[in-house]
């Protein structure tokens, strides 16, 4: 079938990633475990990073000035500092030397790992960014918030517009990441991290919950005992959208291989041997109204068609895709702004 013309004024959905860069945030006191071209896979430490850092100062009084980035000592001590001088309270990283002769440098007794969420080469690290080229593909996804993870994969819902609710997680799932359908809720994400979960992956979720969830892993980062790295990856948006009929379908082929959840940028990368079918270019996806999620042909150009509120949009008229035998497939005028192109 060719294209209807019509589509190049629809905008196309974020195309699939062949081999994705992904971008961790250096930050002060972190030390790299790993070196430019490194061979990473899934899971690997490639940050060593001080929890509850703290600024300490000593006099450089007998000291060599050391360059900002010198590694301290798991004592406290610099390379070369004659026994009798004061120690810093933990091992970390020298920020700079004051004017005045008082040296500075980020010391922690704590430290925690951060983990590779996909396998690849890393391309660069200096003292802000760490960049791996991954290997595989990726699905970009709207949203991401926690750590950077990954897991076996568990499809925990039977559709692509079902939601996860608390009661369906257990210790069954600990390690894996979990699909949890078109909508999570902050009960589902709380209980999955207490389950040992690495993370969720979910079409739509409320703002509410978000904010929930980054507080409860901040009130978990400033506790005694580190909890293993958790990331809840929102594909579509805001609110409850059914997971897209491509990325479902490349979730449901990948069930118990090793998928990585990213933060910067977010997405989930599926490992290189995963086939990932393409959208169709002559297929559109609604976003928005009472047929969220639902896919179709555009059959013509609408015009201008009156919506809620008295508001004029420009409409197509889409051959909507049945979702049952007996459905009526009879073309529906859905305005333009609430269309993507598949592919």
């Amino acid at each position: 079938m060719t294209a209807h013309p019509l589509l190049d004024r629809i905008p196309p959905r974020s195309a699939v990633l062949v081999e994705p860069r992904v971008r961790i945030a250096v930050l002060p006191g972190d030390e790299s475990l790993v070196a430019e071209g490194d061979r990473i896979a899934p899971g690997d430490g490639i940050l060593r990073r001080p929890r509850h850092p703290q600024v300490g100062e000593q006099s450089l009084r007998g000291r060599r000035v050391p360059a900002p980035g010198t590694r301290l000592a798991e004592d406290g001590s610099l390379a070369g500092d004659d026994r009798r001088a004061s120690r810093f309270d933990g091992g970390g990283e020298v920020l700079y030397a004051t004017p005045s002769g008082r040296l500075r440098a980020v010391v922690s007794r704590h430290h925690g790992t951060v983990e590779s969420p996909i396998g690849g080469t890393v391309e660069a690290i200096d003292a802000c960014l760490l960049t791996i080229h991954g290997e595989g593909s990726a699905f970009p996804a709207a949203l991401a918030v926690g750590e950077p993870s990954s897991g076996p994969l568990v499809v925990a819902v039977a559709g692509p517009d079902d939601e996860l609710h608390a009661r369906g997680i257990d210790v069954r799932h600990a390690g894996a990441v979990l699909v949890a359908g078109s909508r999570v809720d902050i009960e589902s994400l709380t209980r999955a991290r207490a389950m040992g979960v690495r993370g969720v992956i979910a079409g739509g979720v409320i703002g509410a919950d978000v904010v929930a969830l980054r507080a409860s892993i901040d009130r978990q980062e400033a506790s005694v005992h580190p909890s293993p790295p958790f990331a809840l990856v929102v594909l579509d948006g805001y609110g409850k959208r059914p997971i897209p009929r491509d990325a479902w379908e490349a979730l449901a082929g990948a069930v118990g291989t090793v998928v990585g959840l990213a933060i910067t940028p977010p997405l989930v990368a599926f490992p290189p041997d995963t086939l990932i079918r393409g959208g169709e270019p002559d297929r559109v996806r609604v976003v928005a109204g009472p047929l969220l999620g639902r896919t179709g042909r555009v059959v013509a150009l609408a015009g201008l068609r009156r919506q809620a509120g008295g508001v004029y949009q420009d409409c197509a008229r889409v051959a909507i895709d049945p979702v049952a035998t007996a459905e009526a497939v009879n073309p529906v005028d859905v305005p333009m702004a609430d269309l993507e192109r598949d592919g």
